[in-house]
């Protein structure tokens, strides 16, 4: 459930600057800001993202 605030915060961020632009090009940059948000998520909770950078 740590991923629904960024997430939210993202979207909300997109349509903000996003307004006038095609929804195609929305669409892409949703789907890419949820992919890059899963993909920090999962490497964090892998293991894999480096100690310095980890949420205390």
């Amino acid at each position: 459930m740590e991923i629904i605030v960024p997430a939210i915060i993202g979207l909300s961020l997109i349509w903000l600057i996003g307004r006038g632009v095609p929804w195609n090009a929305k669409l892409v940059t949703v789907v890419v800001t949820l992919a890059v948000i899963l993909l920090i998520v999962v490497l964090e909770q892998g293991g894999y993202w480096p100690e310095e950078l980890r949420r205390r």
